[in-house]
């Protein structure tokens, strides 16, 4: 699910931004990364895998009109859609892939009910294309800028800006690149974990900040938040 809103706005003592930092060690880290672009009547965005889910949600929410779905879900619990055509478990997390056409409401029901998921789809609207990458990246293997491409009608603008660019001022842009660094100092291990390796690692929280910065249309601001996770 897309997490960088309550992540940034400091409501970060939820289970689904808590398993996006679970692979986290000591360090920085280079977080979620988008760029987009205004060409004429849309906007061009590339971002990292982080982003796939934040703007497969935005299409979910804005439109209504039937959309073409392709890709993979991958998730802790079983998904349950008539649009999945093989699912898989492995080192306990589904792989669900899933293919067709639905209306939005039924792709955005099944969207804000699996919290726990990553969507990795091709999506395909009146006025949204996207297409992404079908696996993870592998860990340590460094940020993909064009993990997820996306094309966007110039119309969903005010749509853009609030999931994307939530806490921008300046809304009308020709140009925008938002970065993330996540800096851990400290695992904090609940004291009923500490004697058991596995489950201090999935329980334990990751202690730090995220530095967060934006630069639109070559200005650029940064800001820092503290990080529990």
């Amino acid at each position: 699910m897309d997490y960088l809103k309550d992540l940034i706005a400091g409501n970060q003592d939820q289970e689904h931004i808590h398993q996006k930092f679970v692979k986290y060690s000591k360090g920085a880290f280079s977080g979620p990364a988008i760029t987009v672009k205004k060409t004429g009547t849309s906007y061009k965005i590339n971002g990292t895998h982080e982003y796939a889910d934040a703007l497969a949600g935005l299409i979910f929410r804005n439109s209504q009109d039937k959309i073409k779905v392709s890709g993979n879900i991958f998730s802790k619990s079983e998904i349950k859609t008539e649009l999945a055509s093989k699912s898989k478990k492995r080192m306990g997390v589904y792989n669900t892939e899933i293919k067709g056409e639905a209306d939005a409401a039924t792709l955005l029901n099944l969207y804000e009910r699996a919290r726990d998921t990553a969507f990795y789809l091709d999506i395909e609207s009146g006025k949204a294309k996207l297409k992404t990458k079908k696996k993870p990246p592998r860990p340590g293997s460094g940020g993909d800028d064009e993990f997820c491409t996306a094309s966007i009608d110039a119309s969903l603008g005010d749509a853009l800006a609030k999931d994307i660019c939530f806490d921008c001022q300046n809304k009308d842009y020709k140009e925008l690149s938002i970065t993330h660094l996540f800096q851990i100092n400290e695992i904090v291990i609940p004291e009923e974990y500490k004697s058991d390796a596995a489950k201090a690692r999935l329980y334990a929280k990751r202690k730090g900040t995220v530095k967060r910065k934006v630069e639109i249309d070559g200005v650029a601001t940064e800001t820092e938040k503290p990080l529990l996770v």
